[in-house]
């Protein structure tokens, strides 16, 4: 028969895996998109978001023009591909175009 001590079930503790947050991006003149998405994605990945929740939770990440820019569309970024675009497409551009006239000065 065994000992009281021998019959306890040990208590074990669930041990949660941190979370991580990726940095935030603000669409400023020399901030890459591509550079933060690859971030984004990582993170998003190491914390198991699916693709709703990365379009969900990225509004916390966003500041400046970019927030502004998320807000003022948000009723069309409906999907993380469309999000995605989105933000390249427009910030991208933008810092293409600011290489290229600080080339020209």
């Amino acid at each position: 028969m065994p000992t009281e001590q021998e019959a306890k079930p040990a208590v074990v503790t669930p041990s949660l895996q941190q979370w991580r947050s990726p940095s935030t991006f603000r669409g400023a003149p020399g901030e890459d998109p591509l550079k933060w998405l690859k971030e984004y994605d990582r993170v998003a990945n190491f914390n198991k978001w699916d693709d709703m929740m990365c379009l969900a939770n990225v509004y916390f990440f966003l500041d400046g023009t970019a927030r502004q820019w998320y807000v003022n569309n948000e009723d069309a970024l409906d999907s993380w591909e469309a999000f995605k675009n989105g933000l390249s497409g427009l910030f991208d551009d933008r810092q293409k175009y600011t290489r290229e006239g600080q080339k020209n000065n």
